[in-house]
């Protein structure tokens, strides 16, 4: 079922409503700057307690007001879930079934939820960064103890980069010690999922790019792939003169790489905007259907204008291979002609100016 109705207090630029959501796919129509993007905003919010636009809590209060709220309920795996997720003064909360979230963590199973957007191109052609958040925020969705791992590595690496700034030659072997702990379980971790993502992502990208070569995804540890806790340290204490010169941490998991490897060599550098744009949309899949698979549960998609950037042959290839979902919901343009690749029941909203009517034409 997923979501019945979702009701918006001050939120973004969305009128004071509740909306009716009962229905498998649900389609946001009209011009941009409207409101479209930010209901599927306040959908992501409930389900995982951030948004996927922003990390400032403050942009999701309409102006002028100090306080917003959303209010949600959902039937997920027999289970009928009621969400609300408040700001006030710049404090939130959160709660499932009136019960506090001390931890957003605790929210990743209620509900998966995977979303498709304009800036997923960056997981392909951005930043090494991008496509490492890509794969950790996957195997948090799937496993939330990686969360916490994450969460020590950070704590220690910043520790550590301080404690190079400072010279504090003292502390560097305890949080050399704990850096390979910890950041060997991520290598680790990192090299499992990459190996059980590829195996649907390249099926994937060969149906629906119909490219004739291959594809796959290259994950290139920092450290090497046989690390063990002794080499790791070995490795730091050796950097250790150019940590220290550069007052960082030159090695790790947050230095690793993931490259998309066609004909032996890296695709980014040979392919057009839009066969990236279709490569990061492969990849939200491949990230639904891997899901899917560890956790046993149906996803909720939100797919926001993605279908404007492929032509109609990619168009019916992308929808044909979108994983079994729970509900989806879409935004497009009013001049857009999408009841050809959306089947079952649908509702269907015309927005204006953060107002939401339902349409009954079709």
């Amino acid at each position: 079922m997923g979501f019945s109705n979702l009701r918006f207090y001050q939120f973004r630029n969305i009128a004071n409503t509740t909306l009716r959501l009962d229905s498998r796919n649900v389609c946001f129509v009209g011009r941009n700057g409207q409101g479209k993007t930010n209901a599927l905003e306040a959908i992501y919010l409930l389900c995982y307690g951030s948004s996927f636009r922003t990390r400032q809590d403050a942009l999701l209060v309409h102006h002028g007001s100090s306080e917003m709220a959303l209010v949600g309920t959902a039937e997920v795996d027999e289970r009928t879930l009621e969400l609300d997720l408040r700001i006030q003064n710049n404090r939130k909360q959160i709660s499932v079934d009136g019960n506090p979230v001390q931890d957003r963590k605790e929210m990743v199973h209620n509900i998966p939820c995977i979303v498709f957007c304009h800036d997923d191109i960056e997981f392909v052609s951005g930043a090494p960064d991008r496509r490492r958040w890509f794969f950790n925020q996957t195997m948090s969705m799937a496993e939330p103890q990686y969360i916490d791992y994450l969460r020590s590595y950070n704590r220690i690496l910043k520790s550590r980069n301080q404690t190079l700034k400072d010279g504090r030659l003292d502390l560097l072997d305890v949080y050399d010690s704990q850096l390979a702990e910890t950041g060997l379980i991520i290598q680790q971790k990192r090299r499992q999922i990459v190996q059980q993502f590829n195996l649907s992502f390249q099926q994937l990208f060969r149906e629906i790019s119909e490219l004739p070569y291959e594809m796959t995804i290259d994950y290139r540890c920092s450290w090497d792939d046989d690390s063990t806790g002794t080499w790791i340290l070995h490795e730091l204490r050796r950097r250790r003169d150019m940590d220290l010169r550069l007052g960082t941490t030159t090695s790790g998991p947050h230095r690793d790489k993931l490259v998309f490897v066609a004909n032996g060599m890296d695709f980014t550098t040979v392919a057009s905007t839009g066969q990236l744009r279709l490569l990061g949309l492969i990849l939200r899949v491949a990230q639904a259907r891997y899901l899917a698979d560890m956790v046993g549960l149906r996803p909720i998609l939100l797919l926001d204008d993605v279908l404007l950037e492929l032509d109609p042959q990619r168009r019916k290839s992308f929808m044909r291979f979108l994983p079994a979902y729970l509900q989806a919901f879409y935004t497009f343009l009013p001049d857009e002609e999408f009841s050809q690749y959306i089947s079952g029941d649908t509702l269907e909203y015309r927005v204006q100016h953060g107002q939401f009517e339902l349409f009954q034409g079709r």
